[in-house]
C-alpha cells in the first residue's frame, strides 16, 4: 500500500550545508540548462517557489558572476554564465546531487517512450547519501536492460558514481507485489524521487488508489 507519507523524501542531501536551499535549487537549474534563458516566473514555475522568492537569490548571484542577465522591455531574463572561473565546478556539484534527477531524466530521454515509470529509491531518495553512495534506480517498462545500459553509463559519467537499475515489466511488477516480494514491498514503502511519471503513475501499475486503469485491472 502506497501511502502519502511513503512518497517523500526525508532527511538531508550531500549539498545541503553547504548552500540554501532556494540558491542550490536555482543553480541546479540555471547551471544543468546553460543555454536557457529563464523568465522569473518560468523559473519559479520550475522550481514550486514564488517567484519574489528567488529575486534576492537571483541579483547575488548574478553580481557574483555566475549568473548573467538580459532585459527584454519589462522582463529580466537570467542564464547560466559560462565564462565564470567557477562554472564546470559548480555545474558538476549540481549534476552529482541537486540535479541528479534531471542528469538521469535527460540520459533515458531517447528510450523514454519505453518506460512508464522511473524513481530513485535508497538513500539518495531518504537524503541519507554519501558521497561513495550508489544510485538506486527502478525502472518499470516494456524496454530492454540491453537499451538501458548505454544510457544509465552516460548518467554515470556524469554523476561520477554507478546507477544501480531494476527492472521490471508493469506485469511482472503487479506479480511479484501479489505474491508478496519484500524487497519491492519495502522499495515502494519508502522515499522516492521520480525521474519519469509519478505517483499516480505507480499506483495505476501496482493496482493501489485511484490511478489505476481498466488496463491493468485486467491485467
Amino acid at each position: 500500500m502506497i501511502t502519502r507519507d511513503m512518497r517523500r523524501p526525508v532527511g538531508r542531501r550531500i549539498v545541503d550545508p553547504l548552500l540554501p536551499g532556494t540558491r542550490r535549487d536555482i543553480l541546479a537549474a540555471t547551471l544543468l540548462e546553460p543555454g536557457r534563458w529563464w523568465y522569473l516566473s518560468d523559473l519559479a514555475r520550475r522550481l514550486g517557489r514564488a517567484p519574489s522568492s528567488l529575486q534576492r537569490e537571483l541579483a547575488s548571484l548574478s553580481k557574483a558572476g555566475i549568473l548573467r542577465q538580459r532585459r527584454d522591455g519589462n522582463r529580466v531574463y537570467f542564464q547560466a554564465d559560462q565564462t565564470c572561473p567557477v562554472f564546470g565546478e559548480l555545474s558538476g556539484l549540481m549534476a552529482k546531487t541537486a540535479g541528479l534527477v534531471d542528469v538521469l531524466r535527460e540520459a533515458l530521454a531517447p528510450i523514454r517512450s519505453r518506460i512508464r515509470v522511473a524513481f530513485v529509491h535508497g538513500s539518495v531518495a531518504r537524503g541519507a547519501e554519501r558521497s561513495s553512495s550508489d544510485v538506486d534506480l527502478l525502472l518499470v517498462g516494456t524496454v530492454s536492460l540491453a537499451k538501458v545500459a548505454p544510457a544509465l553509463r552516460r548518467a554515470e559519467l556524469r554523476l561520477e558514481r554507478p546507477v544501480n537499475v531494476t527492472l521490471h515489466s508493469p506485469r511482472e511488477l503487479g506479480t511479484k507485489l501479489a505474491a508478496g516480494h519484500h524487497y519491492l514491498r519495502s522499495v515502494l514503502g519508502a522515499g522516492r524521487l521520480f525521474v519519469i511519471g509519478n505517483e499516480n503513475d505507480l499506483e495505476a501499475i501496482t493496482g493501489t488508489g485511484k490511478g489505476r486503469t481498466s488496463r491493468d485491472r485486467r491485467a
